[in-house]
């Protein structure tokens, strides 16, 4: 398996576990409280483009105040609404409602209870479904299955993907796909087979690539893990 392979070739620095390095982010602190139930999950990741996550939760408890979160009120509501609250979501508003009606759509079509839907599919169909609904796809998927309890799967979004390639896990890949095979096969192997370990795993990550490990100009002086980070030899992305 290629991303077994990549773990396998990692300049992973000397003492520096997987556990331990999801145990040491304790420190962060300030984590999102994802909604559990699938189609409230689709809508948070369509509910802004790169926003910072206070504004991302404030819009979405907007939405389901004024909307709902039920795919039917959505499709019935005042597209003017709709508009007023994508207009604060980042860029590109219209295609955000677009976004939101669509996903509402796909739900109907199979039978309005996305979370009933999912349950009964197997896995694997499961996770098709979901990359049908917009900006869904493998990672979403994940972490759409995680986080609802339908299957205790690792799941990572780029800030702790990247965290990981730094520490020196895995080098970076050709690919942003092959580098998120190669870091899920990692939770997969070095990690708990617990669905609130790779919670937790997940929200730390990302939490740490967010504040710390960041794409451009990383705070290595304040990670706990910088005395033995294998930074200086992975590829930063």
């Amino acid at each position: 398996m290629q991303g077994q392979s990549a773990i396998n070739a990692a300049p992973t620095a000397k003492g520096l576990d997987l556990l331990g390095v999801v145990e040491g982010l304790r420190i962060h602190r300030d984590l999102p409280a994802l909604p559990s139930d699938p189609f409230q999950l689709v809508l948070w990741d369509n509910i802004g483009a790169l926003i910072p996550d206070e504004r991302r939760a404030a819009l979405f408890a907007e939405f389901g105040h004024k909307v709902g979160y039920e795919p039917g009120a959505i499709l019935a509501a005042d597209p003017a609404l709709l508009l007023s609250i994508a207009e604060r979501g980042g860029m590109r508003p219209l295609v955000r409602v677009e976004r939101w009606q669509e996903s509402a759509a796909i739900v109907l079509e199979r039978g309005g209870d996305l979370a009933a839907t999912l349950r009964a599919l197997p896995v694997a169909k499961a996770r098709a479904l979901l990359k049908r609904f917009p900006v869904i796809g493998d990672p979403g998927a994940d972490k759409i299955l995680l986080f609802a309890g339908i299957d205790a799967r690792p799941s990572l979004d780029p800030n702790g993907l990247r965290s990981l390639v730094r520490l020196g896990f895995f080098p970076q890949q050709a690919s942003y796909a092959a580098s998120y095979k190669a870091g899920v096969t990692l939770l997969s192997t070095a990690g708990k087979p617990d669905r609130e370990w790779l919670m937790a795993a997940y929200l730390r990550l990302r939490a740490h690539g967010k504040t710390l490990c960041r794409r451009g100009t990383p705070l290595c002086h304040a990670c706990p893990f910088d005395p033995v980070c294998a930074h200086a030899h992975a590829d930063q992305f």
